[in-house]
């Protein structure tokens, strides 16, 4: 049993048995003269030598241990190499000050600050013969992923979004409820994002203990935002049209203040697929106090606020039919206007005030308490007693009719009417001006009576709105040759799920029932209310209805590392615990379950655990061989805990931890013209927990399927070079190649929302060596043209290939192919579909020119998919729906989703003092 005393213990030795040495240092920061502010990501070079390191987020470098003698600095960035400074080392600390640079301004995205543990705390003590292989920033390989391969949905080692960590400051934005990264929350900052440090993968962390897929820390601090204003304009056919950005930041200023906001604007009023469109603002605002040389304190705020049109997956026959694969169900129009039914709204600011603490020379802590809030919700159909209004409705195609001058019929109207193919808003306000109905005992009062108009169908909004509050610190000290960093965190958070009714649709009103339990209780009065403390309510717009609870997480944790440097080696270990907890709130009271849905539910608590540790050979200043290995338990998540949340308070059985085993060896290699990194990676996870919500045509009813016992494995190779042929053209390569799938076969749990009694309980799931659904296989090659005249272009052919679908589970249980004797259609019920393998082309250009008053104006262009391949299915998925009567599956066919076929964004931004 894991102890923390033992943790204690262990880094006690560790401390008392490391040889503590001292090497002096050649430091200094380099700021651009260009645009002004520090430079960061910048790779700098001792001429003649195979000796380079990195600037920091600051601008802050450092060269450790040199041998007396003349040298030459000389910085490399976009293609450009410029001399830095000469100056002469005799055994001594330097600190050569400020440098002024001026190097290609050049926006390729995301600027990444590429950071050394020793740039962190400014300090001195080294021991190194060779510079240390650096694990922050981003490499070929992780830029190729952010970007080329983009567009197949591609994800790194086929991890999700838990897998990772994203830190604001020192603030957690992960959900804990389910893991998830709601980026939205800050989208259209830019500018004010890019002093990123991103942690690759299992390798060591100067911030957090770190998950399998790394980490990424976002520097917020005015300070170090780069000085200087700047103004943005892009164009393009992607989510939205147009996007203005200004940018304001002071710097540090000598009476101890900085400053820096931003805002932007977004809008769209269609994007690349019809029916969608875009609206949102971003604020951002940041100020520093230096109080003196060994406190600071930074206030944040952001918020993005946005509404933005969705669009969906549909069924190859709709595409066929149209011709058309970016055909999107989700609209139609309303009084001949574009209306899309399916809408996000998001509004979620943060809030967070940090504390960096300069301790001494060799320590300091960083301190940060932050805050979100806000609304995030999504809109959609709902409607009582009436037909299912989606337009690509199975009932609806020609597929669902046998008589072929029929099938011809409904295909002829799908192409020349929208009002079939697309919502029909103005039949459903048709629809609910015909329904006259009196309702009796309103709000449970005998004798209350309302009549009107009750809405047959309305448009909802579905919200999850999460509050979250985040205490982080992080104590960096180093020892000789030797940094220690320990965190302790603390996170609560509540999310309060509900719907809300939007619009009514030209209805007087709506009734809070649930429509199902109408149906399986006629004879029930009380099995029909969604909330027996307000029975027989009205609703009117901006009520909220249907399901409505909180879930409460809380988490508390610590962690520890220890990173040591000998002349050849580095080693470094880690550990964690955290202690997670959770909830479910009812705040209605259900009518099918009137004792176990209003109030709290039980607490349930997960202890967990995390140990990972690594070592890096340093074959020279050039060759790498690393290896590290991680193993972490992590609570199952609350939102897939519940056999019901929308409905009660019931627990899944047998909740346990997910186990984490990851490991990497990699090879690393850094010369002037060729460098890139080999990486083979190993991930073993079990006992992973799964709940999906989906209608069942055996039960007739919304089910609940929870799975237990999901064990896979993620296996395989990454690879990112890049070879500078000269000083203005390189190449660059990086791919990948997995192999994820399950494992084991997981048991599944059918309850429904109408019943308390499970439909079916371990039912056994045959899913081993089914593939995970994601792409297996990406990779892009580029030719990079970088002119001394500041102008670019890139040139990138990337392919996809192994991308699975995802599938249904319950077809591949012993139920799915029952009584079939036909060996083709056996086959065709439980085989796993291969989408096809893709190609594209991309094109990135532009150019930049300083004027007279130092000023930069840069031109970007970029174009996706230039030969328009429109066949490209970058994902889909099985309906959950099938049909066990007749073993039909093209009755409930796939839906697919189609990458975008030519589309490109244009960028002009002005920068100036």
């Amino acid at each position: 049993m894991f102890r923390r005393k033992h943790f204690t213990n262990v880094l006690a030795f560790v401390i008392f048995n490391i040889y503590l040495t001292q090497a002096q240092t050649v430091s200094g920061k380099l700021m651009s003269s260009t645009v002004g502010g520090p430079l960061s990501g910048i790779a700098l070079q001792l001429k003649d030598t195979d000796i380079e390191t990195f600037t920091n987020g600051s601008g802050n470098f450092s060269f450790l241990q040199l041998p007396d003698g003349k040298y030459t600095i000389i910085a490399r960035s976009e293609g450009a190499e410029v001399t830095v400074l000469d100056f002469d080392y005799v055994g001594k600390s330097i600190d050569l000050g400020t440098l002024q640079v001026e190097l290609p301004v050049i926006s390729t995205g995301s600027e990444i600050s590429t950071i050394d543990v020793t740039d962190l705390a400014g300090i001195e003590g080294e021991d190194d013969n060779f510079s240390s292989v650096l694990t922050a920033g981003r490499d070929e390989f992780t830029n190729a992923a952010a970007y080329s391969l983009g567009a197949g949905r591609f994800r790194i080692r086929g991890y999700n979004q838990e897998d990772s960590e994203m830190l604001m400051n020192g603030m957690t934005m992960n959900d804990q409820d389910d893991g998830r990264v709601q980026w939205n929350a800050w989208s259209g900052l830019n500018d004010v994002l890019r002093n990123q440090t991103r942690v690759l993968t299992l390798s060591s962390n100067d911030y957090t203990f770190g998950s399998i897929g790394g980490a990424t820390f976002v520097d917020l601090r005015a300070s170090n935002q780069r000085e200087g204003n700047r103004i943005v304009y892009s164009n393009g056919n992607r989510t939205y049209q147009h996007r203005i950005m200004a940018t304001k930041s002071t710097g540090l200023m000598k009476n101890g203040w900085a400053f820096s906001g931003a805002a932007s604007y977004r809008l769209g009023q269609s994007g690349y697929i019809k029916g969608t469109h875009f609206k949102g603002y971003s604020f951002f605002g940041s100020v520093d106090r230096k109080i003196n040389e060994k406190h600071s304190l930074n206030a944040v705020i952001f918020g993005a606020p946005q509404n933005r049109g969705r669009s969906g997956g549909s069924v190859q026959e709709v595409y066929d039919i149209l011709g058309d694969n970016y055909y999107n169900s989700y609209w139609g129009y309303q009084n001949g206007k574009v209306r899309n039914s399916r809408e996000y709204r998001i509004n979620q600011p943060v809030g967070m005030l940090r504390h960096d603490w300069k301790i001494g020379k060799n320590a300091t802590l960083l301190t940060n308490v932050g805050y979100q809030w806000g609304t995030y919700a999504t809109t959609s159909l709902d409607w009582y007693d009436a037909p299912n209004p989606n337009p690509d409705y199975y009932r609806k195609l020609p597929r669902y009719f046998t008589d072929p001058a029929t099938q011809e019929l409904i295909r002829d109207r799908y192409v020349n009417d929208a009002s079939v193919r697309q919502v029909d808003w103005d039949g459903f306000y048709d629809a609910n001006n015909s329904r006259d109905y009196t309702i009796n005992n309103v709000d449970g009062i005998a004798g209350k009576t309302e009549s009107g108009k009750l809405a047959a169908y309305i448009v909802e909004e579905e919200h999850y709105d999460n509050t979250k509050f985040n205490f982080n610190s992080i104590l960096n000290t180093f020892v000789g040759a030797s940094q220690f960093t320990f965190g302790a965190q603390y996170l609560k958070e509540k999310v309060h799920y509900y719907e809300k009714v939007d619009d009514l649709l030209g209805a007087k009103f709506f009734v809070d029932y649930n429509q199902f339990a109408i149906r399986d209780f006629p004879d029930n009065t009380d099995a029909r209310q969604n909330d027996l403390n307000r029975p027989n309510r009205i609703l009117h717009e901006g009520d909220q209805y249907g399901y409505n609870y909180n879930i409460h997480t809380n988490r508390v944790g610590g962690w520890g590392q220890i990173i040591h440097k000998f002349k050849t080696v580095d080693v470094f270990g880690a550990l964690s615990v955290a202690n997670q907890s959770f909830y479910r709130e009812g705040l209605a009271k259900v009518g099918l379950f009137p004792d176990n849905s209003f109030g709290k539910s039980e607490v349930t608590n997960f202890l967990n655990v995390g140990a990972k540790g690594g070592v890096t050979y340093k074959f020279n200043g050039r060759n790498y061989l690393t290896a590290n290995a991680s193993y972490t338990t992590r609570a199952p998540f609350a939102n897939e805990s519940f056999v019901s949340a929308r409905t009660r308070n019931q627990l899944a059985n047998n909740l346990t931890s997910e186990k984490i085993l990851s490991t990497e060896i990699s090879y690393i290699f850094k010369y002037n013209k060729f460098k890139g990194r080999l990486t083979g990676f190993h991930t073993t996870f079990k006992d992973k927990l799964d709940s999906n919500v989906f209608y069942h045509d055996e039960f007739q009813t919304f089910v609940n399927y929870l799975m237990t016992g999901i064990d896979r494995v993620h296996s395989g190779i990454e690879l990112g070079t890049q070879y500078q042929i000269d000083a203005q053209w390189s190449i660059v390569a990086a791919g990948s190649m997995g192999q994820y799938y399950f494992t084991s076969r997981p048991l599944a749990t059918i309850a429904r929302d109408n019943s308390a009694i499970d439909l079916v309980t371990d039912r056994t799931v045959y899913i081993d060596n089914y593939f995970w659904p994601v792409l297996q296989e990406a990779a892009t090659f580029g030719i990079n043209h970088r002119n001394k005249k500041f102008w670019f272009a890139n040139i990138n052919v990337n392919y996809f290939g192994k991308n699975y679908l995802s599938f249904n589970p319950d077809r591949r249980t012993a139920l799915g192919p029952d009584g079939v004797e036909n060996p083709a259609l056996f086959d065709k019920i439980i085989d796993q579909e291969i989408l096809p393998s893709a190609f594209t082309v991309d094109v990135f250009a532009g150019k930049s020119h300083r004027f007279k008053d130092k000023s930069t104006l840069a031109l970007n262009v970029s174009v996706s998919n230039i030969f328009n391949n429109t066949n490209f299915r970058s994902g889909g998925f099985e309906q959950s729906r099938y049909d066990y009567l007749e073993k039909n599956i093209n009755k409930f066919p796939p839906r697919y989703f189609y990458a975008f076929g030519t589309n490109f964004n244009i960028g002009l931004n002005y920068t100036f003092k």
